[in-house]
């Protein structure tokens, strides 16, 4: 698993920071954001975890691809 962080005060009032996280297992992402929300990170009120959008990156290709076949 790739974990990137991104600065977005600037950008939006909304939060400051964004991370993605690329996996090639959902379980494990599961499990991460699961332990994340049972350790004092998620316990705490050190952060606020705002929304989890999960993606697939270029999806619509293998969507189109498959549609094509």
């Amino acid at each position: 698993m790739r974990m990137r962080w991104f600065d977005a005060e600037a950008f939006t009032g909304r939060c400051s920071d964004i991370a993605l996280f690329e996996t090639k297992s959902i379980k494990d992402f599961y499990y991460l954001i699961d332990a994340l929300r049972d350790s004092k990170i998620g316990t705490e009120p050190y952060f606020e975890f705002l929304d989890i959008i999960p993606a697939v990156e270029n999806g619509f290709r293998e969507y189109d691809a498959q549609l094509a076949q």
